[in-house]
């Protein structure tokens, strides 16, 4: 008696295991490897929570891993269903989960131009603005990393503002709602100051003749973009060396708010 309740307890954990797992494109390439066929695949995908990717890079290696069109086909119509992720900028922990990157308010700004004045008689300083701590938060080992950036511009301003009532989300992430593409970003190395507990990126530069703000072009690090869906985007920055980086939004501000703030993460 006492086997046959064992039996059924290990029974019923298998079940509830079965019932969260969740199938990705690496699942269907196992489910390959290990001999389905076709219509298992397909039975599997179709009475599992999925949550496929499927973006050029990604078909191509389900084509390479011999997966047939069938199931491609399958995996494009079911990524158009995966469960909606809330808008933002999220990277893949070292233990495979995604997570979202909260944005890192400025400390503060600084501003060289007396120094320069007394130095050169003319006014030409760099505005910085600064973060505290000399370490992000968000702490990724991979100098190759992959970003997924998900956009609503669907949503209004006021449904933005209704969204304070409900926490962090509708606070912050009036960016991607004013956003639709990571092209209104810039990723961007910051500067360290050990000493003083602070990390500062140059968000402005001013002269006798001209001032300027946002980040100078020349600072700007490259990234591929990838759209995966119409909302999201897969971002790939060439390699990173260990350090502190962050996304800065460049897009237009809506009316009333600052863009005082920053998405940044640590390279180690």
């Amino acid at each position: 008696m006492k086997k046959i309740l064992l039996l059924t307890l290990a029974l019923f954990c298998f079940l509830g295991t079965e019932a969260q797992e969740t199938i990705t494109n690496e699942s269907v390439i196992q489910m390959k490897d290990l001999g389905f066929d076709d219509s298992m695949i397909v039975d599997k995908i179709n009475s599992s929570n999925v949550k496929f990717d499927a973006s050029i890079s990604e078909l191509s290696k389900l084509k390479k891993a011999g997966i047939s069109s069938e199931i491609i086909s399958l995996i494009m119509q079911k990524s158009k269903h995966n469960t909606k992720s809330r808008t933002g900028i999220y990277y893949t922990t070292d233990i495979g989960k995604s997570k979202l990157i909260q944005p890192s308010v400025f400390s503060g700004t600084n501003s060289n131009a007396a120094a320069q004045k007394l130095v050169s008689g003319l006014i030409n300083s760099k505005k910085r603005a600064q973060l505290p701590g000399i370490r992000s938060n968000n702490v990724i080992k991979n100098k190759s990393p992959e970003f997924t950036f998900v956009f609503d511009p669907s949503s209004t301003e006021v449904d933005n503002m209704q969204n304070l009532q409900g926490g962090q989300a509708g606070i912050f992430n009036w960016w991607f709602r004013m956003a639709s593409s990571p092209n209104e970003f810039v990723l961007v190395k910051l500067t360290v100051k050990e000493r003083k507990n602070l990390r500062e990126v140059i968000t402005g530069k001013s002269s006798w003749v001209s001032s300027s703000n946002g980040i100078d072009p020349k600072y700007a690090l490259n990234f591929k973009i990838e759209e995966i869906e119409g909302n999201k985007f897969k971002v790939t920055p060439d390699a990173l060396e260990p350090g502190e980086y962050c996304f800065v939004y460049q897009g237009q501000v809506p009316q009333g708010r600052e863009n005082q703030s920053v998405f940044d993460f640590s390279i180690q």
